[in-house]
């Protein structure tokens, strides 16, 4: 596994730790369309959360926040609507963004919930 690849894993595995201890139950990781993948699907009380996670190396270039371009919003809102169609989910959802800066002593976490709201391509 390369060094980009597994630094994506430590990413969702802290991503999904960090869900699960504000209450989400986390049903599917990495789930793949042609558009790209959904990195973790969730859900907490009626809500289905599909999260979007990048992680970067702290001191690196790039700010993961940064990551979330109009290319990528439009892929991953492409891959909700066919996991909300294949799944055949009725209840509400949102898509939140996990942007991680990883330091192997304190990486540093921060969630945006609901970053396509109104979010019509």
């Amino acid at each position: 596994m390369g060094k980009t690849r597994e630094l994506g894993k430590r990413g969702e595995d802290l991503a999904t730790s960090f869900l699960k201890e504000r209450g989400f139950k986390v049903i599917n990781r990495n789930f793949n369309t042609r558009w790209g993948e959904i990195d973790i699907v969730a859900k907490r009380g009626d809500t289905l959360h599909l999260v979007e996670v990048r992680t970067v190396s702290r001191g690196g270039l790039l700010d993961p926040k940064e990551a979330l371009t109009r290319r990528k919003r439009d892929h991953l809102w492409r891959a909700v609507q066919i996991y909300i169609q294949r799944e055949k989910w009725k209840g509400p959802y949102k898509v939140d963004f996990i942007a991680i800066e990883w330091d192997e002593e304190w990486p540093v976490l921060e969630f945006f919930e609901d970053v396509l709201e109104g979010y019509w391509p």
